[in-house]
């Protein structure tokens, strides 16, 4: 039998059940909004998804972690009951969702008619463009990637595989970078709420 060494990192990406901020529409990032009941049944679902990949995966424990928001972590949660995973939930600050700063709770459609010229900012560099009181993609991402890198790093010195329980363009991002992807491709990328993507790596 191959050694755990001889196996790929496997990677799986989850994004939060439907929260009421999903239902709401418009920027939600930093805002602390709860699963609502399809929220919750969409994370038993995932966990039952997760047991049936990691019964075909390599057979190691997982690391599992979650951004610090509500959503993200009453997802983790019921996952790990659903799925039957060991071990602590892991909160990891840095894959909090972006801070769209003031911009937060508001519809596009009304920024764009009462601050235009923010509005075409965004869209002439959505990359460099930093929300009014808040970060650029540019930031959001390095942050991202920082904490992917180090969790990385400890899923190979553990032997262990990662459950990211996260947000949308957390979950991209991670995609992204481990794919070496230009981040052109972000809007290209889609992980429905409740969806869980694997990923197959190298072992750093």
């Amino acid at each position: 039998m191959a050694g755990f060494d001889s196996d790929p990192l496997r990677v799986y990406l989850l994004r939060h059940g439907e929260a009421l901020g999903n239902v709401q529409g418009g920027y939600y990032g930093r805002t602390d909004c709860p699963l609502t009941a399809k929220g919750c049944r969409q994370a038993e679902r995932a966990g039952a998804t997760l047991r049936e990949l990691r019964a075909a995966g390599s057979g190691r424990d997982l690391l599992l972690l979650t951004s610090p928001l509500e959503r993200a972590r009453h997802t983790a949660e019921i996952v790990r009951e659903a799925a039957g995973l060991d071990g602590a939930v892991l909160v990891e600050p840095d894959w909090q969702e972006i801070d769209f700063g003031r911009w937060e709770k508001r519809h596009y459609q009304d920024i764009a008619r009462e601050e235009p010229a923010a509005w075409q900012s965004l869209c002439d560099d959505w990359q460099a463009f930093c929300y009014p009181q808040g970060e650029s993609f540019r930031m959001f991402a390095e942050r991202v990637i920082g904490a992917w890198q180090k969790w990385q790093q400890a899923a190979a010195r553990e032997e262990k595989d990662l459950l990211v329980v996260s947000h949308g363009g957390v979950l991209k991002v991670i995609r992204l970078f481990a794919e070496a992807r230009p981040w052109e491709d972000f809007w290209q990328l889609d992980i429905s709420l409740g969806e869980v993507q694997l990923m197959s790596l190298p072992v750093c």
